[in-house]
């Protein structure tokens, strides 16, 4: 029988270059699971060791939080030295970005995790190699749509590519890498047995994913679309934040732009500063919109072998977000060709829409509360949609908490906040956002 307090063992990795084929082990008590990337083989060149062997370390760390999960024991012992900026990345993976996971199966926080690893010296900064250019992780919604008409020059990157990214990259004329990635069967297995199952610092994983494809490939810099409202936990537990999309937030940012400067690789997120609203203002502004997809059960569907074609679901946390952002800038008969249907017009989803502001949001990549409110509030002013359900039914509520923020839809437009886009990128990004459609009346 399996010790419940054997730590989480993070053993051993490989990379096969002629096939394009990395493996990342782990072992949990009496369990080993292996996760494989496969990569195009025809993209990789030769690599530094020192560099590839910390990009690969990079990878196995914070992947291992799909497996660690299961038991979530407390300890993590790691097999091979590690620098100290890895070791900061790690230990951010592995306690805030685990703080949803937490939260939803009742277990102490902040979760905390005592480690036994060997620090290495850190390497000598690597030397910029991106022939290729910018790389960019697309998901296939409105941010990293915004990334690639900034970076027209870019080439897009998806793990395990869905039908979305690939329309998104295609409407942007962007070139798509794909990497396949492969969580070990017993995974499933376990978690079916009992094992605990929950949240992951999904965007670790892929930027994680992002910097071994650039160092193998060549590529610089890695470019993520993570807006501020990334920086609003979810909720509160016992006066712990616990925020769904801490691995987009800045300070996670930051960390892991320490450790990716080890392999010569530069990482920022181009939209920080901005607000949703500001993102959708530009977007709606492009014929790309009609393009996006940004609802998380139409890619859990088509992932299970469900429905083959993507669309918008419009019942989800996240389309009723995205639906709200968009509507302040489109028409009633814009938005409803754009998302294939008009959820505002609806009154059973009237909850969901009030959640979007809500003390406790929903575990989504949904905008601020105040963000939300000021929209609706917005929305119940105008002509366009002052008519509509759940507008009028929301409009009071809306307002009120808007105004009790001192929160508007012009406030939110402006760029504000600490980021670290490099200034070869801010003029592109600031000519788009004055292009900018302006707010629905």
């Amino acid at each position: 029988m399996t010790d419940p307090s054997a730590p989480f063992e993070i053993t051993d990795r490989a990379l096969d270059v002629a096939t394009g084929e990395a493996r990342f082990s782990y072992r949990l008590g009496d369990d080993e699971f292996t996760e494989r990337l496969t990569l195009d083989p025809a993209l990789l060149r030769d690599t530094a060791p020192g560099q590839l062997d910390a990009a690969l370390d990079l990878v196995h760390l914070v992947m291992g939080t799909s497996y660690y999960k299961l038991r979530a024991p407390g300890r993590i012992t790691v097999r091979r030295p590690i620098s100290k900026a890895q070791c900061a990345v790690a230990e951010a993976a592995y306690s805030s970005g685990l703080g949803e996971f937490a939260a939803v199966n009742r277990l102490p926080l902040p979760h905390t995790v005592s480690w036994d690893v060997e620090v290495r010296d850190a390497l000598p900064p690597g030397p910029a190699e991106g022939g290729r250019g910018a790389l960019l992780p697309v998901g296939g919604g409105k941010d990293s749509a915004l990334a690639l008409v900034v970076i027209p020059d870019g080439t897009a990157l998806a793990v395990n590519p869905t039908d979305a990214q690939r329309d998104v990259a295609r409407a942007a004329g962007a070139p798509l890498l794909g990497v396949r990635r492969r969580l070990d069967p017993l995974l499933i297995q376990r978690t079916k047995e009992g094992g605990f199952n929950g949240h992951v610092p999904v965007t670790a994983i892929n930027s994680a994913i992002s910097t071994l494809v650039a160092v193998l490939g060549g590529y610089d810099p890695v470019v993520f679309a993570n807006e501020r409202s990334a920086d609003e936990e979810t909720m509160s537990v016992g006066g712990v934040p616990v925020n769904h999309q801490y691995s987009k937030s800045y300070e996670f940012e930051r960390l892991f732009a320490a450790a990716t400067a080890e392999v010569g690789v530069t990482y920022f997120s181009l939209t920080r500063q901005l607000s949703e609203l500001a993102t959708v203002a530009a977007v709606a502004a492009l014929p790309l919109r009609e393009s996006i997809l940004s609802c998380n059960r139409s890619y859990t569907q088509r992932h299970m072998g469900g429905e083959a074609t993507q669309r918008w679901c419009l019942h989800c946390d996240k389309c009723l977000f995205t639906f709200l952002m968009f509507a302040v800038f489109l028409t009633p008969a814009e938005a409803q060709r754009m998302f294939g249907g008009n959820p505002l017009a609806d009154p059973s989803l009237v909850d969901g829409f009030r959640v979007l502001w809500a003390t406790d949001k929903p575990f989504d990549c949904v905008g601020e509360r105040a963000e939300s409110a000021a929209a609706l509030a917005h929305l119940a002013g105008t002509r366009a949609w002052g008519g509509q359900p759940v507008v009028r039914e929301l409009g009071e509520e809306a307002a009120a908490f808007a105004a009790a923020t001192g929160s508007t839809v012009a406030g939110f437009l402006p760029p504000r906040g600490e980021h670290a886009v490099p200034d070869r990128y801010l003029a592109a990004l600031q000519q788009l956002l004055a292009d900018a459609r302006p707010p629905v009346e």
